[in-house]
């Protein structure tokens, strides 16, 4: 496993030029995003540890920040240098991050879009930047589809950003206050009401909807492994007062 990490040491530096103010946090308390500081928090470590501040007049480089939402990501991106392209699937989850991009003239194009599809876009990017649509894939080829878009999408030496749930030992779903049941198969369940609804199944007499993936954290490495990454940094933090973990990875599409 050791020979797939590689230290970013190792690696040519990738040069952005930042703005001289990064209003972030005015962003985040305008979105009433406060939870998502840690989400700034690491994109920051990432740029600082990855990337070289420089003042060459280059163009910026290009970054995708999936299923933005709310937009705190995407801003964070631009204000750090990038084009970001912001995709979601709805439409209307980035409104408000429309009318703040063209307030602060932030460089955030708006896409609506599958994540499985990001390839369909046709643009190569530096960096690609995902913390919910990896955990929410339960279905094995659509987490395959996904990673091969993602690996399509790289620009040469580009970077995927990853933050996904994992399983850790302390974790137990009957303990939480949450009625939720995982399964051999690493996919945790959440009740909801009877429903005819696609998606919706029937256990043990009750309505079920597949929520996320919740695999040891060593099976999600492999499963990027085995899709062509190749590891660069790897952290693992656990979840206080749930006992779920977060894997936060930056991958390159392996030589």
């Amino acid at each position: 496993m050791k020979t797939q990490y590689r230290h970013y040491t190792h690696s040519p530096a990738r040069k952005i030029q930042r703005p001289p103010v990064i209003n972030t946090m005015s962003h985040i308390l305008s979105l009433g995003a406060l939870d998502e500081r840690g989400c700034v928090d690491h994109l920051q470590k990432v740029i600082g540890r990855f990337y070289e501040e420089s003042h060459d007049q280059t163009p910026p480089y290009r970054a995708l920040d999936l299923n933005s939402g709310r937009g705190v990501a995407a801003m964070a991106l631009a204000e750090m240098g990038f084009r970001v392209a912001a995709l979601d699937v709805f439409r209307s989850s980035i409104s408000v991050v429309r009318k703040l991009a063209q307030k602060e003239d932030l460089n955030i194009s708006l896409r609506v879009g599958d994540p499985l599809h990001i390839h369909e876009l046709h643009e190569q990017f530096e960096l690609i930047h995902d913390r919910e649509c990896f955990t929410q894939m339960t279905n094995t080829e659509e987490r395959k589809q996904f990673l091969k878009s993602v690996k399509e999408s790289l620009a040469q030496n580009g970077k995927f950003v990853l933050v996904t749930n994992v399983l850790t030992a302390e974790f137990n779903p009957q303990e939480t206050f949450e009625s939720v049941t995982l399964d051999q198969d690493y996919i945790l369940w959440r009740q909801t009401p009877e429903s005819d609804v696609e998606g919706v199944v029937q256990m043990e007499g009750k309505s079920w909807t597949a929520s996320q993936k919740l695999a040891p954290a060593e099976r999600i490495r492999r499963e990027l492994l085995d899709a062509g990454f190749e590891i660069l940094s790897d952290e693992l933090e656990i979840v206080p007062g749930q006992c779920r973990g977060v894997i936060k990875l930056v991958l390159t599409k392996a030589a």
